[in-house]
């Protein structure tokens, strides 16, 4: 149990996700019953879903937010949370999670368990868990970004494949040739990465993994190497820049021949977690694993045969 006191609890929405608008009326009428001695800001990103309706959630800007809470509350699903953790940054609030959106990794209270779990919350029955984040410095200078999931090296619509000079520890891993590269956290190694054929790693691992996107060679497959390892990539081509992604959202086009140096950061992100559900148990529930599609599988077939 957490001794921590809550005096202000942030809440972030997705502002296109009109499915925010059930649990603010939620939280709404619970702070109204209960009289919290905590003050809840209430940050939109400009939602059209919000409306200034709200007499017990005090809206208020982003930087507000992170400078007076003690913990964040997301309405949305895991995009949101990325959202937030590019806000949060260094600051060490945690993020508690609420899906309302597909699989949710990241963010696993359901919508109708939003206000148990944030009683939860509020008396200290709740676990913290750490993820790490991947540092990521462009050439030599100070420009620097930090992803939670992943980092993904694009060749920038250009039709041909690039190359994509990778070095572990200053030693060469490959010199690939393919269309894109992913680094990913075991935190993203449910994401992007596993749809480009990754491993799926437990988020408490201390790795990264090197993933390639459709390489030139079917030997080149992914690689995980230790978080405390140094990586540089140089991605080359023909095409006259390259993208970076972080965390799905574009960082910036650079040109061909750019080194990009990625590291552990030297902070983590706080997620909330209520109950101490197990991440295989996470897989099994999100990924359907472990279920009979035999009977519905003749079923359909039975009737699409009609």
């Amino acid at each position: 149990m957490h001794t921590l006191k809550f005096k202000t609890i942030g809440v972030f929405v997705n502002p296109r996700k009109s499915q925010v608008l059930a649990p603010l009326d939620q939280l709404e009428r619970w702070i109204h019953l209960n009289k919290p001695n905590v003050k809840f800001l209430l940050c939109a990103y400009n939602s059209p879903y919000t409306r200034e309706k709200y007499d017990q959630l005090e809206l208020a800007d982003e930087k507000k937010i992170i400078h007076e809470s003690d913990a964040i509350i997301t309405l949305g699903g895991d995009g949101t949370i990325l959202k937030t953790v590019q806000s949060v940054g260094e600051t060490g609030i945690p993020i508690l999670g609420v899906n309302l959106g597909g699989l949710g990794f990241l963010a696993e209270t359901p919508p109708d368990l939003l206000l148990n779990h944030l009683e939860s919350l509020l008396q200290g029955h709740y676990l913290i868990e750490e993820r790490s984040l991947l540092n990521c410095r462009v050439n030599d200078t100070q420009e620097i970004y930090y992803a939670i999931n992943d980092l993904v090296f694009d060749k920038a619509g250009f039709a041909r494949v690039i190359e994509i000079v990778t070095k572990v520890d200053k030693r060469l891993l490959n010199s690939y040739i393919a269309d894109a590269m992913i680094i990913s956290t075991p935190t993203g190694s449910t994401g992007y990465s596993l749809s480009a054929g990754g491993p799926i790693v437990i988020p408490q691992t201390k790795v990264f993994i090197i993933n390639p996107i459709c390489p030139h060679s079917l030997t080149n497959r992914p690689v995980v190497v230790a978080d405390e390892s140094k990586i540089c990539i140089q991605v080359n081509t023909e095409h006259k820049e390259v993208n970076l992604f972080r965390d799905g959202r574009k960082a910036g086009s650079y040109p061909s021949g750019t080194r990009f140096h990625i590291s552990k950061a030297d902070f983590t992100i706080k997620m909330v977690r209520i109950k101490n559900r197990g991440f295989f148990e996470t897989l099994r529930r999100k990924l359907n694993w472990g279920e009979d599609f035999r009977d519905k599988n003749r079923w359909s077939y039975a009737n699409s045969s009609r």
